[in-house]
C-alpha cells in the first residue's frame, strides 16, 4: 500500500509541476466560469427563482462532465504510455512492487489531481449563499457523481495507455474509444438496459438531480474495476517481454 501511495504522491506533484496540469486547471475553471456566468444571466433574465445548486452547480457539472472527456486522456497518456515509452516502467517493474500498485497508483494519483480540482469547483455554490440557501444533498450527489465520471474517464484511459507506448495514440486512442463507449448506446436496436449504463454522461445527470440510484453507482464501479483490471493485465503482460 505505501508503494501504491508513494507513486501517486510522485505522480500527483508531477502533474502540479509540469505545464500540463496548470494549463489543465486554468481551461477547467475559464470554462466552468463562463458556463456559471451565462447560466446566471439567462436565469436572472427569465426572471425564475434561482436554485443555486439545482440549476446552476448542475449545469457546470454536467459540462464539466463532457470536457472531461477531452481533458483526462491527456494525464492517462502520461501516466502510463511515457513510463513505457522512458523505460521508467522497466524500473518499477524491476522493484518488489506488484503490478496491482503501480496501475492503483497511477490511478490514485490522477484522482488526487483531479480531486483537488473538483472540491475547488465548491466556490460556485458558496458563491451562492449570498442570494439564498442551497439544497446540500444536491450538492453533495453532484460532486460525488462528477467524482465517479472523472473516476471511469481515468480508468478507460489508463487501459487504452497500457497498449501503446506513443502518448499521442493513447490520448487519440482514449478519447475515441471514450466517445464511441457513449455513442454505442445509441445505435438503433441496442437494448435500453445496455443504453442507460454506457452513457456515462446520463449516468451522472441523476447526480446532478440528487438522485442516488443503485443501478448508476454499480455501474460506474463495474465499470472502473473492469478497466483497471484490464490495465493490470495488460501491463503484467508487457512486464514479462521487457
Amino acid at each position: 500500500m505505501s508503494a501504491t501511495l508513494s507513486i501517486a504522491e510522485r505522480d500527483f506533484k508531477g502533474f502540479f509541476g509540469t505545464p500540463l496540469g496548470w494549463i489543465a486547471a486554468c481551461i477547467i475553471f475559464v470554462i466552468s466560469g463562463i458556463v456559471f456566468f451565462i447560466v446566471v444571466n439567462m436565469l436572472l433574465i427569465r426572471g425564475q427563482s434561482i436554485d443555486p445548486v439545482a440549476d446552476i452547480f448542475g449545469q457546470v457539472l454536467g459540462f464539466l462532465n463532457y470536457i472531461n472527456i477531452f481533458i483526462i486522456p491527456a494525464f492517462t497518456m502520461r501516466a502510463i504510455s511515457e513510463d513505457l515509452g522512458s523505460g521508467t516502467y522497466r524500473l518499477h517493474s524491476a522493484a518488489p512492487i506488484s503490478t496491482w500498485e503501480i496501475v492503483l497508483g497511477k490511478f490514485l494519483g490522477i484522482m488526487f489531481y483531479f480531486g483537488v480540482l473538483i472540491t475547488l469547483m465548491l466556490i460556485y455554490p458558496l458563491y451562492s449563499f449570498i442570494f439564498t440557501q442551497p439544497d446540500l444533498k444536491v450538492l453533495f450527489t453532484g460532486w460525488l457523481g462528477l467524482v465517479l465520471n472523472s473516476a471511469a474517464i481515468v480508468s478507460i484511459g489508463l487501459f487504452i495507455s497500457a497498449l501503446t507506448k506513443n502518448p499521442v495514440i493513447s490520448y487519440l486512442g482514449s478519447t475515441f474509444f471514450i466517445l464511441i463507449f457513449i455513442l454505442s448506446g445509441f445505435i438503433t436496436g441496442v437494448p435500453d438496459w445496455y443504453r442507460k449504463n454506457v452513457n456515462l454522461l446520463e449516468l451522472s445527470s441523476d447526480f446532478t438531480r440528487g438522485l442516488i440510484k443503485t443501478g448508476s453507482l454499480a455501474t460506474y464501479l463495474a465499470i472502473i474495476f473492469v478497466f483497471l483490471v484490464l490495465c493490470r493485465f495488460v501491463m503484467e503482460s508487457k512486464k514479462w517481454r521487457l
